[in-house]
């Protein structure tokens, strides 16, 4: 996160480890705090060595899925929204934490998650339920879900600065598109609870491959970030 979180420009150094993607989602929620300190690395992307999978971090992320349903629900936002921003944020870790505090799921700074109501961070119910009120508050303010995305990157006084656009940062004109691409993604993966594989890119500038039920889906290049 440009204002301290967590983003894909990022090495993770964990010192427990994650727990196994195919722990059951109460093992997730309730899983004691195993810090993990994000290094960032100056923008330069990771390769494949450098991150795990994007099947691995979607089953991750899915184990998660009841504290996400019940977030999404209160807060009325898309469930695979906030599974996409989890996805960015912190690939599915509860622990990350980024050199300026933003920590848990999805990278909230300590002050934003006590004004939506989590006072553990790491408590994956508590994250996610802050994120999902913070989003929902972002995308009311701008009124449109990349300035939204784009607030939660960079802060909603970049979005002002710039006229309301997306700020023209690096990271936040990377950080939106990629978003959106795991947001179709994620949309697609949950749209059909017998999906029986996921074969997909993370990449926000490739296509990426849905696999349901031996139904291929493609998913379009998302389109390009402002910048001024």
């Amino acid at each position: 996160m440009l204002i301290g979180g967590m983003r894909a420009n990022t090495d993770v150094v964990e010192a427990h480890g994650l727990e196994s993607a195919s722990a059951s989602a109460s093992a997730a929620l309730d899983a004691p705090p195993s810090i993990s300190v994000v290094i960032q690395r100056d923008g330069t992307l990771p390769t494949d060595s450098t991150r795990r999978s994007s099947n691995a971090i979607a089953a991750r992320i899915l184990a998660f899925a009841p504290a996400i349903d019940e977030a999404a629900a209160l807060a009325d936002v898309d469930r695979a929204l906030l599974m996409a921003v989890i996805d960015v944020e912190s690939a599915g870790n509860p622990q990350a934490v980024s050199p300026k505090g933003a920590t848990g799921l999805m990278q909230l700074m300590p002050g934003t998650g006590a004004r939506h109501g989590a006072n553990d961070l790491f408590n994956p119910r508590q994250n996610i339920a802050a994120g999902a009120r913070y989003l929902k508050a972002l995308i009311g303010q701008f009124g449109d879900l990349e300035l939204a995305l784009a607030a939660y990157n960079a802060g909603e006084g970049a979005v002002q600065k710039y006229g309301g656009q997306i700020p023209p940062y690096a990271e936040t004109m990377s950080y939106v598109p990629k978003v959106m691409a795991r947001y179709r993604w994620y949309r697609n993966a949950t749209a059909s609870p017998s999906a029986a594989s996921i074969d997909a890119s993370s990449d926000a500038n490739a296509s990426a491959t849905l696999r349901i039920s031996a139904v291929t889906v493609p998913i379009s290049r998302p389109r390009a970030a402002a910048s001024n």
